[in-house]
């Protein structure tokens, strides 16, 4: 009875199924010439298109790409994902951009980056007309993009004052709470950042070549910064404080932060002096904002892995020159 029961439920949605393909073909056809119909009867002249996506680290690096690359080719920037996940941290201030609530920009050319952690000159060498508009995809994770806009990217990306005055006030509590160990106004503070996580349990990220930093890096990186500074503390966040303090508990001048949101995290780090950074594009940019000694692992990928393609060749288009590599 069973098996009789299967075969015409299944006989019943083969028969269905031939009915429904002309009429769905035909469908598919008339949403086709209704778009391109859209695409010709209105237009988005002269801008640069992106969607905005992933979390905060990553919509980073994409706004700021986006950001360059609009200035470099005199356009303004249209954002047509459906919000701008950095609106409510960041003041962004200097950008001009908008959003496009009639998906417009889907009717223009596509541009995507070739690796996520390199630099792609294929932006650079582009040449458009004052009416051109074009769509740019990708993660866009090098240092170089940003290369002559420092200052107005730091602008972009200034905090919301309710964000950084919490961050401030921590950062005065922290301080405050260490003042029996002689921590002062004048101790130079290290902002560390640990990123494990996803990174360690999801076979995605491990399969894809992710790597993580070690304990011995840890260590190395802590020894660079109390060789340079005899007076030093060191504030750290993550993803995996257990592990952050099973590794750093022997250092006394170490504050263990919790409780905080991602956007939070950032603002307190970027308010310290210099970065002990693990992995990851959280603590590239908590790095970079804070503008001081950045370390990091700088085994960021594993060989032979598809993640290693993504950097095309090497670290140096994603690092800083000026930042600094440990094992």
């Amino acid at each position: 009875m069973k098996m009789q029961h299967y075969n015409r439920i299944k006989s019943y949605f083969q028969r269905k199924g031939k009915q429904l393909i002309k009429p769905v073909a035909i469908s598919l056809a008339i949403c086709l010439f209704l778009w391109k119909l859209h695409c010709l009867l209105f237009k988005l002249e002269n801008v640069i298109c992106i969607s905005i996506t992933g979390r905060l680290a990553n919509a980073m690096f994409q706004e700021a790409f986006v950001f360059t690359f609009a200035k470099n080719k005199g356009k303004p920037m249209v954002v047509f994902s459906s919000e701008n996940p950095l609106t409510d941290i960041f003041t962004l201030e200097g950008l001009n951009w908008k959003y496009d609530s009639t998906h417009l920009c889907r009717c223009y050319p596509k541009y995507f980056d070739r690796w996520d952690c390199a630099f792609d000159d294929q932006y650079e060498k582009l040449q458009l007309s004052s009416k051109d508009t074009v769509q740019v995809f990708g993660y866009f994770q090098s240092w170089k993009y940003l290369k002559g806009y420092e200052r107005e990217i730091k602008k972009l990306f200034t905090f919301q004052p309710s964000i950084r005055q919490r961050a401030d006030k921590q950062l005065r509590g922290i301080i405050k709470s260490f003042q029996d160990k002689g921590v002062t106004k004048k101790t130079v503070l290290v902002g560390v950042h640990i990123r494990r996580g996803d990174y360690v349990t999801e076979k995605t990220f491990v399969n894809f070549g992710y790597n993580v930093a070690t304990e011995t890096y840890i260590h190395n990186a802590v020894k660079y910064f109390q060789d340079r500074y005899p007076d030093v503390l060191f504030i750290v966040c993550g993803n995996d404080l257990p592990w952050a303090r099973e590794v750093m508990q022997k250092y006394e001048r170490t504050y263990f932060v919790e409780g905080n949101s991602p956007s939070q995290d950032m603002a307190l780090l970027t308010g310290t002096h210099h970065t002990l950074m693990t992995v990851g594009t959280f603590g590239w940019w908590i790095g970079w904002l804070t503008n001081g000694t950045t370390v990091y692992y700088k085994h960021t990928y594993r060989e032979g892995t598809d993640f290693m393609m993504e950097f095309n060749g090497g670290i140096t288009d994603h690092f800083p020159p000026h930042w600094v590599g440990l094992d």
